[in-house]
């Protein structure tokens, strides 16, 4: 059986991660967007392990696989039917800003393939013990270890603005809530109602 040339098994593995994840947004379900995540993430960590990062492969397999997605099927149990109710809400988007970022996402994506089909391959030994924990971690904590805290940072600013955002103010009486809160306390109401009967 003749094996297959690592260019071919990349041309696979990205038309695999190309479908998979349109299917994460086109999924109507948020159980099946969250299986199309699963083979993503797979098909992910199949493409660095084919380019022979070991451990990052290792890592978006436990790290996203294993512990965030199981994070966004807990919210899905969480929320169960929300997703149903969402249509009797009028969207709020402007079509021609949509239309825009869908063309300028499309010009995007033309101009990165044409600069990437002018790289050429390299068939040079890799170095020793590359994509290794060890070599990693000397390359965070030595070459980047000033950006690597100042992401670090960054992710700890991110999470307080995200508390902060998502904090409630609840009122003391519904009359002190604004028509469009009202509309959406008494939706959700009316949905935990019906899920009790």
């Amino acid at each position: 059986m003749p094996e297959l040339s690592p260019t071919l098994i990349q041309w696979i593995l990205g038309i695999i991660l190309v479908i998979s994840s349109i299917g994460v947004i086109l999924a109507k379900k948020p159980v099946h967007s969250s299986l199309f995540f699963l083979l993503t993430l797979m098909t992910l960590a199949a493409t660095y392990l084919q380019l022979s990062a070991s451990f990052i492969s290792v890592m978006q397999i436990i790290v996203y696989a294993g512990a965030i997605l199981v994070i966004f099927v807990f919210v899905v149990v969480l929320f169960q039917d929300a997703y149903l109710h969402i249509e009797e809400y009028e969207s709020k988007s402007y079509s021609p800003f949509l239309y825009f970022a869908a063309a300028a996402f499309v010009l995007t994506l033309i101009l990165v393939g044409r600069h990437f089909l002018q790289f050429k391959l390299l068939n040079n030994q890799l170095p020793q013990g590359y994509g290794t924990v060890e070599s990693l971690g000397k390359t965070l904590y030595l070459d980047f270890f000033f950006p690597f805290e100042a992401v670090i940072l960054l992710f700890l600013v991110a999470l307080v603005g995200a508390l902060y955002i998502g904090r409630k103010i609840r009122p003391k009486t519904i009359n002190e809530l604004t028509p469009e809160d009202k509309a959406v306390y008494e939706a959700q109401k009316n949905v935990m109602e019906d899920k009790r009967y």
